[in-house]
């Protein structure tokens, strides 16, 4: 798992699987990058023989950190990917950016997506109706960092 350091590769990794995933409704490779300029912002992603097969993209602002998107390519699913990403992206907002909590939404027809939060801890806290453009429901997910005493 890395993290994405704007490289000349990694730019060129990112524009390939934009490309690959537009099919599946995946934000543009332009979409990323203005994102990815935004402070705060940061990128994990997963790579096998120099072919991206999961990423995760999230932002830490104020004490909460933002999960927008984690994606895992149809030819590298069932394989934990997800998980591990998941748990490397918490981790991170909690200890790298000293989070109390994450914040995501996610379609209310994703089953599986929601299963994977919700085994990661996350709670459903509120919905937000017609949410997509095509009209779907998005539930509002959060996982709260317990507080470590020092």
């Amino acid at each position: 798992m890395k993290f994405y350091q704007g490289t000349v590769e990694e730019k060129e990794g990112l524009a390939r699987v934009c490309q690959e995933w537009a099919a599946e409704e995946f934000w543009p490779y332009e979409e990323f990058l203005v994102s990815l300029k935004i402070p705060g912002t940061f990128l994990l992603f997963q790579s096998e023989n120099n072919q991206w097969l999961s990423l995760a993209l999230g932002r830490a602002m104020g004490g909460e950190t933002e999960l927008f998107y984690i994606y895992v390519s149809t030819k590298a699913r069932r394989r934990g990917l997800a998980d591990a990403l998941l748990a490397v992206f918490c981790d991170h907002a909690q200890r790298d950016w000293s989070c109390e909590r994450v914040m995501l939404e996610v379609r209310t027809s994703n089953l599986p997506a929601q299963r994977l939060y919700e085994k990661h801890g996350f709670e459903k806290v509120a919905v937000r109706k017609r949410y997509y453009q095509n009209g779907e429901d998005a539930l509002i997910y959060e996982k709260a960092f317990k507080a470590v005493d020092g």
